[in-house]
Parts: structure tokens; sequence; C-alpha cells
């Protein structure tokens, strides 16, 4: 990955962070029903004093569910906003009837954790050319759209993938635990920990690298076997801290905790929980609440600036700050950043 590839798209970062930023100072005055000389279908609510927004989740998780209550903490202060959270169940076809649902009735914003960033790109398509603005979160599409907030995945594995051979002493063998296919941050996160070890740690090998479906229990099921046929594994990369968890419920049952490194990733409260009782090794980490409330002050400029999606050229690339977690560091993450 080059520097260019961390810059916004099109959109400044540095421009569109200052635009956010107004709107968040803008919630407080702001008035809905002043609005007025709007078009497409995506403003017609306006008409009536309110605008709607919503947010549509890969499936019920502590992430999505930090990242939405950062956005109900923003519009909660924001007179006419009608703001429902929709379960994708982790079904691509789900989450495109949600969206045709959404943009039928004439919501303004979407919020969007895609399933598939594939599937859902005829769906975003379809929700620009109605005027209607769709912000991913974390998981970006293919299809272009308003904006998309994150944390820098590949180069956080990159990172994870340091820390992790520095305990390991630079050799031994590691099994990922990964995301289905179809996602670009499986991608990312893949890309970045093997591309990291590689730079910093040339003599671990990866041994294994299988899905688990960012589930705690299949992450258990999945490590099982790759242990009985690599009883020589030293570490464990989930790409998820929920199969990193997985991991480790394996080999303190095993009784080999003390033999294995083990890294998650996202940073949820479990996880940082797990690594001060000396389980989990580390986790890359974000404040998932402020990704959410940035995530909801732009959404709100767009809305109350009364801007079609259709005007958008470019798509805006916001990344938001990470740290790696590690025995070392976590007890820098105070009690209120944790979800």
């Amino acid at each position: 990955m080059t520097d260019e590839t961390k810059k916004t798209e099109g959109l400044d970062r540095r421009a569109f962070f200052s635009v956010a930023a107004l709107g968040a100072g803008a919630l407080a005055t702001s008035t809905l029903p002043e609005m007025a000389g709007v078009h497409g279908k995506a403003h017609a609510a306006s008409h009536s004093g309110s605008i709607k927004m919503a947010f549509i989740q890969f499936v019920a998780h502590t992430v999505p569910a930090a990242w939405s209550k950062g956005i109900e903490d923003v519009l909660k202060d924001q007179p006419g906003v009608e703001y429902q959270l929709l379960d994708g169940q982790a079904k691509a076809e789900i989450q495109v009837s949600q969206m045709d649902t959404l943009i039928n009735s004439g919501t303004n914003v979407i919020f969007l954790q895609p399933v598939d960033s594939v599937a859902l790109a005829p769906s975003i398509a379809r929700a620009k050319r109605e005027g209607i603005s769709v912000i991913t979160l974390n998981i970006d599409a293919t299809e272009p759209h308003a904006a998309h907030v994150e944390m820098s995945h590949y180069l956080g594995a990159k990172d994870i993938a340091k820390a992790m051979g520095d305990k390991m002493g630079g050799k031994g063998k590691v099994a990922i635990l990964n995301a289905p296919p179809g996602i670009i941050i499986r991608d990312q996160r893949e890309q970045g920990f093997i591309e990291g070890l590689a730079e910093h740690h040339p003599g671990i090998e990866v041994v294994a690298n299988q899905v688990a479906d960012w589930s705690r229990k299949k992450a258990q099921d999945v490590f099982t076997t790759i242990l009985a046929s690599n009883p020589d594994v030293t570490g464990v990369y989930g790409v998820n801290d929920s199969m990193a968890l997985g991991a480790v419920d394996v080999v303190k049952q095993k009784g080999i905790l003390d033999q294995l490194t083990i890294f998650g990733n996202d940073g949820e409260k479990d996880a940082l929980a797990s690594i001060e009782a000396g389980e989990l090794a580390g986790t890359q980490y974000t404040d998932v609440y402020q990704q959410g409330r940035f995530a909801a002050a732009a959404a709100t400029v767009i809305a109350t600036g009364m801007v079609s999606a259709r005007d958008f050229g470019e798509q805006g690339h916001l990344l938001m700050p990470y740290t790696i977690a590690t025995a070392e560091t976590v007890g820098q993450i105070k009690p209120e950043q944790r979800w």
C-alpha cells in the first residue's frame, strides 16, 4: 500500500474533517423545518420537517452496536431526525431488500456495513441515483458513495504482525482465523498481516488460513481442527476479536495458553479485558463510538445542507486513529472509551 492509498479519494480528507466538525457544532443550532427547495426522493421527507436516517448493520454484534450508539448520541440532539437500526443478519440478500425499502420510503442518509462489498454495489448505485447519501462504516463497497469511515485495516494488520512477531521472538508457526470472502477488510487485514510478517519477521511461517465466519463459536471449532493438524502452532491471528477469543477458549481448555501468542482485531471490551487477564496478547483498537459520531456529524452536514448524493463527484475516505493494544498499552484505554 502506497501513501496515496491512505489519502482521501477525491475529497480532501482534511477539508472533509473540517466540514464534519462544523456539522457537529451545528447540531445544536440547525432546525430542519426551515429546509426548502430540495430535489430527489431522498429529500421528500424534509418537506414535512423531518429527515430519515438508518443504519443497516452487518449482523448484531458489539462493533455495530457501538457505531449505532455513537450515531444516536449525535442525532438525538438534532430536532426532526428519525433514526432506525436494521439488522442485515449477515446476509447480502437481506441487506439488499432493506436498502430497497429505505430507498422507496424516501430515506435521506443510509449508514451501511455491507455484508458483501460487491453485492451491495447496485443498491448503493440506485440510492445515489435517487439522491440518497450512503456512508459506509469500516467495510467499504466497490460502488463509490458519499463517504467511508474506517481505521486503516491494512496498516493496523501490519503493526499487529510486527507486535506478534516481537512477542514470538521472530520465529514459529502462525494460523489465521479469517472472515468469509467478498469483504474488502478481510483482504486488507489478511494482506497487511502476511506482508507485515514478511517485512518484520520472515522467520515466522503461516501454516493455516481458514474461515471462521467472524464467530467465536465457529473459531473454536476451526482452531481445534487446525491445532490437531498443526500441534506446533505458536501464534494465532484472528481477523476480528471474536475469532481470536475463540482461539483463546481452545488453548485455555487444553492448558496450553502459555505456549501461544494470540492477537485479535477491532478492540472490543471483551478483548481488552482478555489482554488485561494475560490471555489475549493484543488487538488493533479504535474508538468506534467516535467513529459512529463522526459518521453522524458528516451525515448531518449532508442532510441539513440539502446535498443530493448526485452532487458527490468523488467519495470521501476518512481514517480514524488506532493503537495496537497489548499488556503494555491497554491501560491507556479509559473505561469510557471501551465498547
